[in-house]
């Protein structure tokens, strides 16, 4: 695993990042699940560079190398977003939200839409508005992180301790009880890499991951059924993690949307569709 490259955001934090792809392609800004790091992103490097994608991926304040950031809202992550194009000397960008990474994309189109040119989702975590029909369980898991003082923290901090010291346990923890679509991609070509950017996470501690749940699990600060750029979504039925419902209901939400079935589960709705998810987002 090679270190991420760097900046210096204009508050002194560090935002760690890295490339894949084509390096003189079509920008795409590719953003990991609460759970997740830049690393997800290299098992797309031959598709991208295939596609002339330039793809570009970031580690959310307190995963992998970036510096974790207090108080931090969602729309805080736009302005960081837009401080490492404009330092790669990127003016317009398609963006990819995978899980917890799906709210960021939504909130860079609502902060800075005239440098997005296009929105991919897959297996994205959807706004409070659409959870009438969630997993009960999940939601109970989501409000606790709002409202039950530490929680998160709490939740998080047996898989940092895990992914430091006992990694065969974390790999467990990872793929117990997930379908059996998810199962079969973490035993495949693609596992190493997933249990190495899950682990990737937390080498800052827990903080990052405890602090990105309750943001994109409650109330995100804006109101995406504004959104003015057309979102292509891509969800399988098998989700256990965020129910094809959510996603059927954030699809009538958005203004413009299509939204992609297929009978994959969460992590399997990227890994079996990666190309078509990056291209969706560089082709506006």
């Amino acid at each position: 695993m090679t270190e991420p490259s760097t900046i210096d955001l204009p508050d002194g934090r560090t935002l760690s990042y890295a490339e894949y792809g084509d390096p003189d392609g079509r920008p795409v800004f590719a953003f990991h699940g609460v759970i997740g790091s830049r690393l997800m992103w290299s098992l797309c490097d031959e598709e991208a560079a295939e596609r002339g994608i330039r793809l570009v991926a970031p580690d959310r304040p307190g995963f992998g190398g970036s510096d974790f950031q207090p108080s931090r809202r969602l729309l805080d992550w736009p302005g960081d977003v837009c401080a490492l194009a404009d330092d790669l000397g990127i003016d317009r960008f398609g963006v990819v939200g995978f899980s917890g990474g799906g709210p960021h994309a939504v909130a860079c189109a609502h902060a800075v839409p005239d440098r997005v040119r296009g929105i991919s989702l897959v297996s994205t975590v959807t706004p409070p508005e659409t959870r009438g029909s969630a997993d009960p369980f999940n939601e109970a898991v989501l409000s606790a992180t709002r409202f039950v003082p530490g929680f998160s923290q709490a939740a998080f901090a047996s898989s940092a301790w895990l992914a430091a010291n006992a990694r065969p346990q974390f790999r467990a923890a990872l793929v117990t009880g997930s379908p059996e679509q998810d199962r079969a991609v973490f035993d495949g070509p693609a596992g190493e890499t997933l249990v190495a950017d899950s682990a990737e996470s937390f080498r800052g501690g827990s903080r990052g991951p405890a602090h990105d749940l309750p943001l994109v699990g409650n109330d995100w600060g804006f109101d995406p059924d504004e959104c003015s750029i057309p979102v292509d979504m891509w969800h399988g039925r098998a989700d256990a993690t965020v129910g094809v419902d959510l996603a059927r209901a954030f699809g009538d939400l958005l203004p413009d949307a299509d939204l992609y079935l297929s009978d994959d589960a969460h992590y399997s709705a990227y890994v079996n569709n990666g190309g078509s998810i990056l291209e969706a987002a560089a082709a506006q």
